[in-house]
C-alpha cells in the first residue's frame, strides 16, 4: 500500500481493536510490514493467531490481548495486562465495530452496539493513556452515516444515556450504529481540546461505505446488500488507507481534531462538531462507567491531574471558546 511503503516504523508500537479481520487485519499487515509492533486487541486471540500466519510476513512483531468489548470487565483485564507488559504505545486505531445486531443488552446494562463501538473502546483508551507516547496518534474509525443523527437543541443540551444506549422501543441497528460513530467524532473533539497543549493527536477516519467485511455478517439482508454493492465500493485494502494515513502520515504533524475521508479533510456534521456537546458526552460517559467500574475514579483523577492541573480556569475558558479542529495554514 502506498500509504506505508516509504515509512520506517521500526520501534513504533500500535494497538488495534478488531485487528483479526477486515480493515483491522489489513492495517495490521501494513504496519507490521514496515517494522511496527502491533498489539492486536481481539475477542479471540487464538483465532487471530491462526489468521495472521497467512497474512503477515513477520508474526514476531504481533502480540495478542484478549479483549471482549461487550464487557467492561474484559476491557479492564485486557488493559491491566497491556499496562503490565507494554512500555509505550505510539498509535491507537479504534477500529472494532458491530452492525446489524438485534436489540441486545450487555452484562453492563448497555445496548450492545453502543458499548462495543464506542463505550468500551473509549474506556480502553483512557485506561492506557498513561503509556501513550508524548506524540501518540489516536484514530477513531468513523462513518459518514453519523450525519443521519439530527438531535434537536433540547437533546443536545440534556444529553441522556437513553439517547446513546437505545431502549428496545426506539432501537434500529442502523440508528444505533450511527449514534456510536457520532460518539467517536465527539470524543475526538473532546480529546483534541484536552490534549491541546501536548503533542498528542487525535483523528477520525471514514474508510468507505459498503466495504465488504465481516461487519455485515449479522443479518442476511445486510450481507446481501453489501455483496450487491461490492463492485461499487472500496476494497478492504483501499478502505484501510484513510485510517492509516491518519495514523502515520508526516503531513499531519502538529494538527489534531480533524475528520478525514479519502485521505482528505472532510467537514463533519454540525452536531459532531459541537465542542460543548463533546464535553457533555465525556461527562456522561465518565458517569456511566464510574457506576459500573469502581476503579474508574482513579483513572479520571489521574487524567484530570495530568491534563488540567497545570492550566488555569480562565485559560481553559479562552481555549474552549476559540478551539477549532482545523488544519493550520
Amino acid at each position: 500500500m502506498h500509504i506505508v511503503k516509504d515509512q520506517d516504523l521500526t520501534g513504533k508500537t500500535c494497538l488495534i481493536t478488531g485487528a483479526n479481520s477486515g480493515i483491522g487485519l489489513e492495517m495490521t499487515r501494513c504496519l507490521s510490514s514496515r517494522g511496527c509492533e502491533v498489539l492486536m486487541a481481539c475477542r479471540n486471540p487464538y483465532e487471530a493467531t491462526t489468521v495472521v500466519k497467512n497474512v503477515c510476513s513477520d508474526i514476531s512483531l504481533l502480540r495478542f490481548y484478549e479483549t471482549n468489548l461487550a464487557t467492561l470487565r474484559s476491557v479492564k483485564a485486557s488493559t491491566d495486562e497491556i499496562l503490565k507488559k507494554e512500555k509505550k504505545i505510539d498509535i491507537v486505531l479504534l477500529n472494532a465495530a458491530v452492525f446489524g445486531l438485534p436489540w441486545t443488552v450487555t452484562e453492563d446494562g448497555f445496548e450492545t452496539t453502543f458499548q462495543v463501538n464506542y463505550l468500551s473502546q473509549y474506556y480502553l483508551l483512557i485506561n492506557i493513556e498513561k503509556i501513550l507516547a508524548l506524540d501518540a496518534r489516536i484514530v477513531f474509525v468513523s462513518s459518514e452515516s453519523h450525519r443521519n443523527i439530527n438531535w434537536d437543541s433540547h437533546k443536545t443540551l440534556m444529553l441522556s444515556i437513553d439517547q446513546l444506549s437505545l431502549p428496545k422501543d426506539e432501537y434500529t441497528s442502523i440508528r444505533a450504529y450511527n449514534i456510536s460513530k457520532l460518539c467517536g467524532l465527539l470524543s475526538m473533539h473532546y480529546l483534541a481540546y484536552r490534549w491541546l497543549h501536548t503533542q498528542k493527536q487525535v483523528f477520525c477516519a471514514h474508510p468507505g461505505s459498503f466495504v465488504k467485511t465481516r461487519l455485515c455478517r449479522n443479518w442476511w439482508v445486510y450481507e446481501a446488500l453489501y455483496t450487491f454493492m461490492k463492485p461499487f465500493s472500496k476494497t478492504i485494502c483501499q478502505a484501510a488507507s484513510t485510517p492509516l494515513y491518519c495514523a502515520i502520515s508526516p503531513d499531519l504533524k502538529g494538527v489534531s481534531g480533524i475528520y478525514f475521508k479519502d485521505c482528505k479533510r472532510c467537514s463533519e456534521s454540525d452536531i459532531a462538531n459541537d465542542l460543548h456537546l463533546s464535553f457533555r458526552l465525556n461527562d456522561l460517559t465518565s458517569d456511566v462507567i464510574r457506576e459500573r467500574v469502581g476503579s474508574y475514579d482513579d483513572v479520571i483523577d489521574r487524567v484530570k491531574r495530568d491534563e488540567y492541573g497545570k492550566q488555569h480556569h480562565a485559560e481553559d475558558e479562552t481555549v474552549i471558546s476559540n478551539y477549532s479542529g482545523t488544519i493550520n495554514s
